[in-house]
């Protein structure tokens, strides 16, 4: 008997179950995809209010690790224009193939008959107080339309903040890239904002494609850098004005990129006018690199040729 129950002890006992195995690990989330129109807000109209949209740019590669992100802000003079007009997705696909996750919005435009909400009619005042012109409908009506197109912007990067999780961003690093209209809205946003104690996020660099910054005196010595590229014989934004913020920056030590493009006007085709070969996009991307960590930045001043340079 004492044989028999050594043997069944050695066996394990009487029955006893086979370890469980560990369950499999749960299924990697899918990778973030491309998307468009996505709701990011809505602001305040004459009838009512209008829906925000923007379109989300992404690689489609699965996520490792968040991912810095490129704000772009199209143009058409706060009265026209769209998130998908011209280069724009071009320049998206561009990032996304750079790494990054790339966001082109919708603001309210002229059209819309925009209010700003609280938090922006300070700025508004501000603008009506530098025409002169607070008593003129038309005047009012441009200072409602362009704080509302700041005040949507902001907008559109606290939603990043609030939902980088679900996309892959890293909200703590991006740059803000304008042109036309919306160089005067990244501008306004990345510099001006403090003045009114308004809290948004700062970029890490700046990209003005023939803009101009509205808000006087804004820059300091500690703001983010920032590239121009502009025409020199733009009538729509004045080259001077240009040459204005250039001076701004100098006079606070900002670095900062500033390409003049010889005999052109307001707008030029980046896949063609090229500096020492290299296409101006792609100038412009390796700036937005350098700014996120990847490479030296290169600040220069330079005028180029319409066809190349």
């Amino acid at each position: 008997m004492a044989t028999s129950l050594f043997l069944l002890s050695a066996c394990g006992g009487g029955g006893a179950s086979a370890p469980t195995p560990e369950p499999p690990p749960p299924p990697p989330p899918p990778a973030p995809q491309s998307q468009f129109d996505v709701v990011y807000g809505s602001g305040l109209t004459n009838g009512g209010s209008k829906t925000l949209t923007l379109d989300l740019y992404q690689s489609g590669a699965p996520c490792t690790q968040p991912r810095p992100f490129v704000m772009m802000i199209h143009g058409g003079g706060f009265s026209g224009g769209d998130k998908a007009d011209g280069r724009w997705p071009f320049y998206g696909e561009e990032m996304t193939g750079r790494g990054y996750v790339a966001l082109s919005i919708n603001y309210r435009l002229r059209g819309d008959q925009p209010l700003p909400s609280a938090e922006f009619t300070p700025i508004r005042d501000a603008l009506l107080a530098a025409l002169e012109a607070q008593n003129d409908p038309d005047a009012l009506s441009t200072a409602n339309t362009i704080s509302s197109a700041f005040e949507d912007t902001v907008r559109s990067l606290r939603w990043v903040e609030e939902n980088a999780g679900t996309h892959c961003i890293d909200p703590t690093t991006f740059a803000l890239w304008g042109g036309s209209a919306g160089s005067y809205i990244a501008l306004a946003v990345a510099y001006g904002m403090d003045d009114f104690s308004i809290t948004v996020a700062k970029p890490n660099v700046v990209i003005d494609y023939w803009g101009s910054l509205i808000i006087p005196n804004a820059l300091t010595e500690d703001d983010p850098p920032f590239f121009i590229l502009h025409g020199e014989n733009d009538t729509v934004v004045p080259y001077d004005l240009a040459s204005q913020l250039q001076q701004e920056a100098d006079a606070v030590g900002l670095p900062y990129s500033f390409y003049t493009v010889a005999n052109a006007g307001h707008g030029v085709d980046t896949r063609i006018v090229s500096v020492d070969g290299v296409p101006m996009y792609e100038v412009t991307a390796r700036f937005i690199d350098a700014h996120f960590g990847g490479t030296p930045a290169n600040y220069e001043t330079r005028t180029i040729p319409r066809s190349g340079g």
